[in-house]
């Protein structure tokens, strides 16, 4: 039996071919605090050091405190997670995050466009990731951007 490249990185990855899971989709609509990170992909610290996300430095945040902002990101989120036809990369180097409080939880997730595969959190123990498009990624960056906060360098 002849398994596929991508469905071989998919299954190694714990990364969900159907969506975004449920929980996770209600914990980023009803979030008490949502804040999203610009990460640097090339600086991973193994260690469980606080000024990082989930190991990977950050290089700035913004709180989004605006229904019409949150809105935005969660609406382009669920677009490019719909639009992933089961595609996945070999690479991991997210350069997003987003980390919600709802219901007494921190929900994390740690977002590679560049391979399109997203893993989620909830405090700090790893769930099933999903699948994703790049399409959200210029949402992401221009929220980013228009809060100061610096990009990380561009995939190549």
């Amino acid at each position: 039996m002849r398994i596929s490249f991508a469905l071989l990185i998919i299954i190694l990855s714990g990364c969900s071919t159907s969506g975004l899971p449920t929980n996770a989709s209600r914990a980023l609509r009803n979030a008490e605090t949502l804040e999203l990170f610009s990460l640097d992909p090339e600086i991973r610290d193994k260690t469980d050091d606080p000024t990082t996300f989930h190991g990977w430095v950050i290089l700035g945040s913004t709180k989004l405190q605006d229904g019409n902002l949150r809105d935005s990101l969660i609406d382009a989120l669920e677009k490019g997670v719909a639009e992933n036809d089961g595609a996945a990369a070999g690479c991991y180097d997210p350069r997003h995050g987003i980390r919600v409080t709802y219901n007494g939880k921190q929900h994390d997730f740690v977002i590679c466009f560049q391979c399109f595969q997203a893993r989620w959190y909830i405090d700090d123990v790893e769930n099933q990731g999903f699948l994703l498009s790049q399409s959200p990624q210029p949402t992401f960056d221009k929220l980013l951007r228009d809060a100061s906060v610096a990009l990380p360098a561009p995939a190549y």
